[in-house]
Order: C-alpha cells, then structure tokens, then sequence
C-alpha cells in the first residue's frame, strides 16, 4: 500500500495518528494534504526510512508499508497522556505544524513581562543555563552561548532581533515538549488534583492543558472554578467538572483565544480525543 497527497479515509488516519508518535500535531481527519506530506518526508528522516522504488511507486513524500510499519511499531510518546493527548496541548500552544514553522520556528517574544520563548511555549526566563541544557541536549554550545542573555531575564524586542536567526525545528521542539516540559506539568497538575492519575487519557489530558495555561494557583475569585473541579474529583463528580472548565468563559472577552481553549478542554473531557479529531 502507499499512501500520497489528496488520499483521504481510515488509512490515512491510521497514518496521522502514528505520526503523531513522532511529534507532528496533526489533526487525525483522514485527508493526506500538505501538512501530512510534510510530516511524511520528516518521518522517513527522523526514522532513516527511505522510499523504495522509482518515484512512479513510492516517492519520499509518500508513504509505503516499510514506513507505515515503522510508524506502527512506535512506542507513544508520552504513556499517561498518549500521542492524542500529547498533540491536543501542543496545538493549542502553536495551532498547526504549518503555523509553528511561520511563528514559532525561531525565538519569540510575546511582550510585557515574559522572557524569550523557543519551541512550544518555553520560556527561557524561567531556566538556568544548566536546566536549559538538560532539556535541549544536543543544542550546540555555540547555540546555548547565543541564548545566555535571555536566562532568567525578561525579553525585549531587541534581545529577539538578536537571536532571530536561531532554528529550532518541530520535531525538536516536540520532543522536549514530550520528554521535559509534559513531565513537569502532569506532576504540577497532580498537585491540586491528585485524582489525575486514575482518569481516562482525555482528561488528564484536559486538566494538563488547563494547568499548563493557567498554573495551580487556586487563590481568589479568578481562580473559583480551579477550586470548584478540585471539590469535584474530591467529591467524586467527574462529569461536573467540564461545567467548571466551560464557565471560566468569563474570565476572558467572547473571541479570546481562551475561551476556544476552555470549550475546547471541556468538550475534550466530556467526549473524549475523537471529538477533537485526535484518534
């Protein structure tokens, strides 16, 4: 079997569900576009599987049973969450794979107070350069020592215009997202809902993605409903809790990209990664 651009159906879900293993943040909905085929000539990279055969039988941004099967025997990425739930927050965070290569592909500064942020929403003023190379390990030294003045520092315009031209590709992002930062935040989520560990994938994957924006603060009434979802899974009310995630709506105007973010979670945790097109 191969699989090309404009193909569409169950195989090509099967296809984007297993390379979102790999980190592709695709949508799982069955169309082979441009993003999949991207995504296709990443993997045959990032897995060193080449296409077999002249390109009139399978090309290298196509996928044939040597990659389908490499994809398929890929363990998930990140177990407590699953890759559907690993790509549900990181695209959040970036959108799409098409948008982080347009936005988010070199460091940012997204203003105010913040420091300079690379890959999915790491944001250097909050690491040493110590904790920094723990998490990107295989950035070069000469590549770290452009990043020093942005440690523990708030970012401004030109302290990005200065590290413009730094790369820092999705699949590298993806993986310190999996490997470093998810980690930290499910421990973090677990702190005020310790019940996480007995959900369903979807919601852990919802109240990850809520503490992975809003952080564990439960002080004051901005954060009522943080408090109302920790005397729910105490209470045993796991349904109640998406009426918690979907009235934080106030907190922000209609058309905030926050409140998507909240129906978005609520819905997760009601219906679970298909709802979303994730599995």
């Amino acid at each position: 079997m191969i699989l090309r651009l404009h193909d569409n159906g169950d195989n090509v879900k099967r296809l984007q569900r297993n390379l979102n293993k790999l980190g592709s943040a695709l949508l799982v909905d069955g169309d082979f576009g441009p993003g999949t085929r991207d995504a296709v000539v990443s993997a045959r990279t990032t897995l060193a599987v080449a296409a077999v055969g002249p390109p009139s039988v399978a090309g290298p941004d196509e996928a044939d049973d040597l990659l389908l099967n490499a994809l398929e025997n890929l363990p998930e990425p990140f177990p407590p969450l699953g890759a559907p739930g690993v790509t549900f927050i990181a695209r959040l965070e970036i959108g799409s794979p098409r948008q982080y290569q347009q936005m988010y592909r070199h460091p940012e500064w997204p203003g105010e107070t913040s420091g300079i942020t690379i890959g999915i929403g790491y944001d250097l003023k909050f690491v040493t350069r110590a904790e920094f190379e723990a998490d990107w390990a295989g950035l070069t030294a000469a590549a770290v020592n452009r990043l020093m003045p942005a440690f523990r520092a708030t970012g401004s315009d030109a302290l990005r215009t200065s590290l413009a031209d730094l790369d820092f590709p999705l699949e590298v992002a993806m993986k310190v997202f999996t490997d470093r930062t998810l980690p930290q935040f499910l421990a973090r989520t677990r702190s005020i809902y310790p019940q996480i560990d007995n959900l369903p994938r979807a919601r852990k994957a919802a109240l990850v993605s809520l503490v992975y924006n809003r952080g564990t603060d439960l002080d004051g009434d901005r954060r009522r409903e943080m408090r109302a979802i920790r005397d729910r899974l105490n209470a045993g009310d796991f349904d109640g809790v998406a009426t918690e995630i979907d009235a934080m709506d106030r907190l922000w105007p209609p058309q905030s990209g926050l409140v998507k973010r909240r129906h978005d979670e609520a819905r997760l945790w009601r219906s679970g990664f298909g709802a979303l097109q994730l599995e």
